[in-house]
């Protein structure tokens, strides 16, 4: 809520106006990236380019959130593992961040919108998964306090801007509900999912130093492609590291990860970025394709 109440301390009018019409305004827009149109193209573009271009036509990444002058290359590798699919639908999975009841949230808003594009969110798609489970729930409060969505749509509007969206905010939720979730996907999407993009947004290990954090991060990694559910699982309880492990673990669990191989395509961490005494995050990038 702290987000919400100085916005709109500062801005009434403009935040009364994008309310009544539903949009999603970007929140980490000047802190986490350039908050002006020119400028983000630029930096966008600029790390697209300084990564190689993957093995292509990945069906769903996992991909960090951390700001783009920390992370930015990392998501780049895994976006740039996509090309040349087209994608006509987008679903982001992200970690809630707050300390939210449990729950599998939704937005009300109609547009989530960056200095670069506007994505319609996939009204019709979100409410069928809405009506399939009352762990589903319909609210903006968590994605009006959270990037880690935010951050995968700066790339998505590089690649693939007029893809319909469906953003998914995960707080605290068993395996269970996860995999009730990712099998009603893969039913509701039915022959859509050839071009459909799964982006599941996640940073990795949270340590002291960075022997410990590349370290960790690299057998998070290796779990992953190994599809180590254990080792996922077992990751997962360590405080603040891999936020997204529980939706990373229920997309190996599910049939729309079936014959998919994962490939590592970056894995580095926060280290020359943060100064003496700090955590250091790991960020990791995989793409996974038939």
């Amino acid at each position: 809520m702290t987000t919400i109440l100085k916005a709109m301390n500062s801005s009434p009018h403009r935040i009364g106006l994008h309310l009544a019409k539903k949009t999603r305004d970007p929140i980490v827009a000047g802190l986490f990236y350039p908050a002006t149109r020119s400028e983000l193209a630029d930096k966008i573009h600029s790390l697209i380019r300084s990564v190689p271009v993957g093995p292509g036509r990945s069906a769903a990444l996992i991909s960090p959130h951390g700001s783009l002058d920390y992370s930015g290359a990392v998501a780049a590798a895994a976006w740039n593992s996509v090309h040349p699919r087209n994608i006509g639908t987008l679903v982001v999975l992200s970690p809630s961040h707050r300390a939210y009841e449990q729950g599998i949230f939704l937005p009300e808003s109609r547009v989530f919108s960056i200095p670069t594009a506007d994505f319609n969110v996939d009204r019709p798609l979100l409410r069928e998964l809405r009506h399939s489970t009352t762990n589903i729930i319909e609210n903006d409060i968590p994605h009006l306090e959270d990037h880690g969505i935010e951050m995968q749509l700066l790339f998505a509007a590089h690649l693939c801007p007029e893809a319909s969206l469906l953003p998914i905010i995960v707080s605290n939720m068993d395996a269970e509900s996860l995999d009730s979730l990712f099998s009603n996907l893969h039913f509701m999407l039915g022959d859509r999912i050839a071009s459909t993009l799964f982006v599941m947004s996640s940073n990795m290990a949270v340590e002291s130093d960075e022997t410990s954090c590349r370290a960790a991060t690299s057998r998070f990694l290796q779990c992953v492609v190994e599809r180590d559910l254990e080792g996922l699982s077992a990751a997962r309880k360590e405080d603040h590291s891999f936020c997204g492990a529980s939706i990373i673990a229920a997309y190996l669990r599910s049939n729309l990860s079936s014959a998919m191989d994962g490939r590592i395509l970056a894995a580095p961490c926060s280290s020359p970025f943060t100064e003496i005494g700090d955590p250091v995050v790991g960020y990791g990038a995989v793409g996974f394709s038939r």
